[in-house]
């Protein structure tokens, strides 16, 4: 397939450097044919793209739109202020996914590389940067960047606004969210919007599209919201709910049902639990509060078992 794409590019860009040539020669109809040459070599670039692309990895192409972007180049400023943002944002999120806690600065290296994160390419429309991760999928289609980038698009979803917003950033994390935050800022420093795609396999996972009013409802609650750990706690009660996907439901000896959210480190641990059994859980209490709306919330997070 790449030979193939390669062989008719080659084809394309002789025939645009010739309708080029006519067009300068003051050719309207050589003209109209040299952008529609353009257009095509624009998309068959991103067909070799997508094509080079397996299984193996979670795509994420970010469309920056903005009259300075149209001619599909971008300053080196943007580009790098950009990825290093996105970096740093999944990979808060995947140190979040995999060990929990609020506190932690610092994402390891070898965290980084099970990431796998790279720039694919820059394409016009008006700037589109198209970023890799490894996906490394596990039987029931679950992976370690598939779960980051969920965190990262759930934020985004929620608009900044109701409960949407206050589960999904303490999923993300105080780190994570501010280097989303940061991430967006740069964006709309150029008077930008976004249009945001996550593919895998092929397949449009989801997309999100960022007009100036929906980037600053995000930003501005970003801004402001604050996750404050509260204190620790011991939870004793029934399990009605086992997650794999991180969740723990239990069911209080008062009788009240508490949401339990726990990193993927302790899963061996959660996997020998079954329902009905009774825990005793050691908890981190956390508040979320979101300023703007006045809204706030109590979270659980799973310390340890206690046996």
């Amino acid at each position: 397939m790449s030979d193939k794409i390669n062989q008719r590019v080659k084809q394309v860009k002789e025939l645009l450097e010739q309708a080029k040539q006519k067009a300068n020669e003051g050719s309207f109809a050589y003209k109209l044919t040299a952008n529609s040459l353009q257009c095509h070599v624009n998309e068959l670039a991103q067909i070799e793209l997508t094509s080079k692309l397996s299984p193996a990895f979670e795509m994420l192409d970010f469309r920056i739109k903005a009259p300075s972007l149209k001619t599909g180049s971008a300053p080196l400023s943007l580009v790098s202020k950009l990825t290093e943002e996105v970096r740093k944002t999944l990979g808060y999120a995947a140190l979040r996914l995999l060990q929990g806690g609020m506190n932690r600065k610092r994402v390891p290296k070898d965290l980084y590389t099970e990431l796998d994160l790279r720039l694919e390419g820059i394409l016009p429309g008006s700037s589109r940067f198209i970023v890799s991760a490894a996906a490394n999928r596990d039987l029931l289609n679950d992976g370690l960047s598939k779960g980051a980038i969920e965190r990262v698009f759930s934020v985004l979803a929620s608009s900044g606004e109701g409960q949407a917003f206050l589960n999904s950033v303490n999923d993300l994390g105080p780190s994570g969210s501010k280097s989303l935050r940061e991430f967006l800022k740069v964006i709309r420093s150029y008077d930008a919007e976004l249009e945001f795609t996550w593919t895998y396999a092929g397949e449009e996972i989801w997309r999100w599209n960022g007009n100036r009013e929906v980037m600053d409802s995000v930003t501005s609650a970003l801004e402001v919201t604050e996750i404050v750990e509260e204190e620790k706690v011991m939870l004793h009660g029934k399990i009605e709910l086992l997650s794999k996907r991180e969740k723990i439901d239990l069911r209080s000896h008062e009788g009240n049902l508490i949401r339990v959210l726990y990193p993927k480190r302790l899963l061996p641990i959660v996997s020998e639990l079954h329902l009905e059994q009774e825990v005793t859980l050691h908890c981190q209490v956390t508040e979320t509060e979101n300023p703007i709306t006045g809204e706030s919330s109590i979270f659980y997070e799973l310390l340890e078992m206690k046996r």
